[in-house]
């Protein structure tokens, strides 16, 4: 009877938790660029969309002792601070792209505008899910229900330059370094990777087959950083 019971209960927590899915699993701050997708299998129990197709994510970071405090935290006031939540008619159900470290946030208590300061310990990502007018919204929703665990956020985010350029399906590198290069779709599936050995300046295609967004993994040395590419 007990092991009946249990499987219950994970049976129940499993389809719980596959209304959300957050890629790549587990993940933490230092993890670049991360997908999250809503209703993949036709679930949304936790928001119901009514058939919007643009949906936000409202989002906060807990980075002190007091668990109850977002100390980091987008702008409810102002939806172009939110993350958009898409819906993807070619998947089915509705996608969001987004690098919580790099991310602009209204810092507690003076709510001053700011990214996260490098060494800063995130204990939590917390999010809700809401409509274009906030009239509707979920309840707080936690990401370590979804695998986000905590982290203190690396110096190494910020060490590859800017100005390393993706276009349709390239990338341009103007610093000297070896790298390596990893490409997903938004399903969080590897679909090529490349190491370049970049002595002046480079432009380098993909020679992707597909048209869409893809998430670009950078690697040069120990630093890592991660950026969108559409390809067209």
């Amino acid at each position: 009877m007990k092991t009946k019971l249990l499987y219950l209960v994970l049976l129940i927590f499993g389809i719980g938790q596959a209304q959300i899915e957050l890629m790549p699993n587990p993940c933490d701050i230092n993890s670049g660029t991360l997908t999250l997708k809503y209703g993949e299998l036709g679930d949304y129990s936790i928001f119901d969309p009514l058939s919007d197709p643009n949906l936000y994510l409202y989002t906060g970071l807990q980075t002190d002792a007091d668990p109850l405090t977002w100390d980091y935290h987008d702008d409810f006031a102002d939806v172009a601070t939110l993350i958009p939540l898409t819906f993807d008619s070619n998947l089915g159900y509705y996608v969001a792209t987004f690098n919580p470290a790099i991310r602009t946030y209204l810092e507690e208590p003076n709510l001053n505008t700011t990214t996260i300061p490098v060494g800063t310990t995130v204990n939590y990502w917390y999010f809700l899910i809401t409509n274009s007018d906030q009239s509707r919204q979920s309840a707080d929703l936690k990401g370590s229900d979804y695998g986000f665990g905590a982290s203190t956020l690396s110096v190494s985010r910020r060490d590859i330059p800017k100005d390393i350029i993706v276009g349709n399906g390239t990338i341009t590198i103007n610093n000297p370094a070896q790298y390596h290069i990893t490409i997903y779709d938004v399903l969080g599936k590897k679909v090529s990777e490349t190491r370049l050995n970049v002595n002046t300046q480079l432009t380098h295609d993909f020679q992707l087959q597909n048209a869409g967004i893809y998430l670009v993994k950078i690697k040069a040395g120990n630093s890592t950083r991660t950026v969108k590419m559409l390809k067209y």
